[in-house]
Order: structure tokens, then C-alpha cells, then sequence
């Protein structure tokens, strides 16, 4: 069975790899550059946390398209032929727009302070109150 290289970054494929990274006083630490250069990180990461660790992966910019639920709600609406044509352009012209609201209604939103548990049952707690 032939051997797996390392690559040019030195991290063999398929292998899981560990180090450990200082964390600054501002929150801030340095991804070793194997796995940066493995990962083909560039100027954006997205990290997740999962309750019990933080994953760090590689920010992709995904289309978004909802040009099939526009269509099926006008539709349901009853709208056909040129009419149907015109809201769908009229509504899919507004989607940057929308997306963009959304991102600044959810960056206003308060950081997270003290444990995320504490958070989560706070927002349930806030839902119930509803």
C-alpha cells in the first residue's frame, strides 16, 4: 500500500493535526500557517461553536436563490403570464436589498455576554413570554 505524501503545506491528507495556539489578551490567535495554507484560508474564516469547541473553516460565499419560493407563492397567489413576469422581477430585484437589512438587523443584535447556555435559555425564556 503506497504511503501518503505530505503536501506542499505538510499536512497529510486525510490526517487530523493538532497544535496548540496562544490566545492574546484581545481574544485574538494565530492559525499556524500549514493549516491556513491547507484550509486555503484567505481574508474571511467562519467559526462555529458547538457547544463544546470552536471549528474554524473556510468563509464560502454561497448564491442564494429563491427564484423557485417566489415563483410558487405568486403562483399560489394566482398570478400568470406577464403579470406573474413582472412581480417575479419586481420581488427578486429586491432580495440584495433584503439580505442587506437582515445582515445590519443581526449585527446590531447585543454580544453574547457570560455563558452561551445562559443565552440560549434566556432567548427560550423570552419566547415563552410571547
Amino acid at each position: 500500500m503506497p504511503k501518503k505524501r505530505a503536501s506542499e503545506h505538510g499536512l497529510k491528507p486525510g490526517k487530523k493535526a493538532k497544535r496548540r495556539v496562544r490566545v492574546s489578551q484581545q481574544r485574538q490567535l494565530s492559525i499556524p500557517k500549514d493549516f491556513y495554507l491547507a484550509l486555503g484560508l484567505t481574508d474571511e474564516a467562519v467559526m462555529e461553536f458547538t457547544g463544546t469547541e470552536i471549528i474554524i473553516r473556510p468563509a464560502t460565499f454561497e448564491e442564494v436563490d429563491f427564484s423557485a419560493d417566489i415563483l410558487q407563492d405568486l403562483i399560489a397567489q394566482g398570478l400568470s403570464g406577464q403579470e406573474l413576469l413582472q412581480e417575479f422581477k419586481k420581488i427578486k430585484a429586491h432580495i440584495p436589498t433584503a439580505l442587506q437589512a437582515l445582515e445590519q438587523e443581526t449585527m446590531a443584535q447585543p454580544v453574547i455576554q457570560g455563558s452561551l447556555d445562559d443565552y440560549l435559555d434566556a432567548l427560550e425564556d423570552d419566547e415563552e413570554d410571547e
